[in-house]
């Protein structure tokens, strides 16, 4: 008989964990947006499993019911990175990830995103925050809007977290929690990376993946984290989740 628990997920999923003769993942959405993250997660992980040699979510259950929808797949083992794990092989992994061709992408498509996300953050981020913090948000975002947007748009997974990093006896044997990939700026995925490996490890990540980085843009990127989560906060009223966000805001930018 198989047992069902729930665990942490994020913040898109509900997300429990069948165990039983073998172990499988089902996330169901929270809301409409994110079953429409699912929808394009489940189109895009069986391409992305065909294409690299690490592991991947294959989803093996999907239903839509009104606007929600259900996704479910056989458990990856596996722990989230260290920094005392195979890190150097995060190189290797990101080229095959950024390889995989998917939808037709553009440099422009993806500066317009971040200009209608200022538009949010004006809105609903610097109305709580302090005179000083939200002045240095609002230079630090200009100067990302102004800077260079050089790169080729690859496909990203856009939560590159060492939480979504799976290792088996310090072998990096998988990736998950695809919900918010996306054609893009590689750059990105570095980003979430820098708190557990420290810019020394990145520059080395970088040189061994060996294709153009924007050092600018990606410290962009890792400054933006606390921004998503003080939106996040915002909008369910969660005031633990305000308060580190906002700390974390103001050691960043």
């Amino acid at each position: 008989m198989a047992v069902v628990r729930q665990i942490h997920g994020g913040w898109g999923s509900f997300t429990f964990l069948v165990d039983g003769d073998e172990r499988h993942i089902l996330r169901f959405a929270r809301t409409a947006d994110v079953a429409a993250a699912h929808r394009r997660e489940a189109a895009l992980l069986p391409l992305v499993a065909r294409s690299v040699s690490f592991a991947v979510p294959e989803p093996a259950f999907f239903r839509d019911w009104g606007d929600r929808t259900c996704m479910g797949y056989p458990l990856i083992p596996g722990r989230p990175l260290t920094v005392d794990d195979d890190w150097p092989a995060l190189a290797g992994v990101l080229r095959e990830l950024h390889g995989v061709p998917w939808q037709a992408g553009s440099v422009a498509a993806w500066r317009e995103y971040y200009e209608r996300l200022w538009a949010d953050v004006t809105r609903e981020v610097l109305p709580v925050l302090d005179a000083a913090l939200g002045a240095a948000l609002a230079r630090a975002y200009r100067q990302f809007l102004d800077g260079d947007w050089d790169f080729t748009p690859v496909l990203v997974h856009r939560d590159l977290a060492p939480e979504h990093i799976l290792v088996d006896d310090s072998r990096i044997v998988g990736l998950i929690d695809f919900e918010d990939a996306t054609v893009g700026d590689p750059a990105i995925d570095f980003a979430g990376l820098l708190p557990i490996l420290g810019p020394e490890r990145i520059a080395t990540l970088i040189a061994d993946y060996g294709r153009p980085i924007s050092r600018d843009r990606l410290r962009c990127y890792w400054w933006l984290v606390p921004v998503h989560d003080l939106r996040h906060g915002l909008a369910t009223g969660d005031q633990a989740i305000i308060d580190t966000a906002i700390a974390e805001l103001r050691q960043r930018v």
